[in-house]
C-alpha cells in the first residue's frame, strides 16, 4: 500500500495520517504497511495519534 510520509513522526496511508513518537517507530509501520494491510500494521504499530488528512492532503500541524 502506499504511504506519505509527511514528517519524520508521521505517516499518511490513504486519508489517515499516523503519528508516532519517533522516526523509528514511524519508520517501522511504514515497513509494516508496505508488506501488509494496513489495520495489522496499526494493531502491531499503534500510533501515538491519527487524524484525518487535511483536503488535498494532510500537511504538518494540521491536527484537530
Amino acid at each position: 500500500m502506499a504511504t506519505v510520509r509527511l514528517t519524520p513522526n508521521e505517516v499518511q496511508v490513504d486519508q489517515i495520517v499516523y503519528v508516532y513518537e519517533s522516526a523509528s517507530q514511524a519508520d517501522a509501520f511504514e515497513a509494516c504497511v508496505a508488506a501488509l494491510d494496513v489495520g495489522h500494521c496499526a494493531l502491531d504499530h499503534p500510533p501515538q495519534q491519527t487524524r484525518e488528512a487535511a483536503d488535498g492532503g494532510a500537511q504538518a500541524g494540521s491536527a484537530d
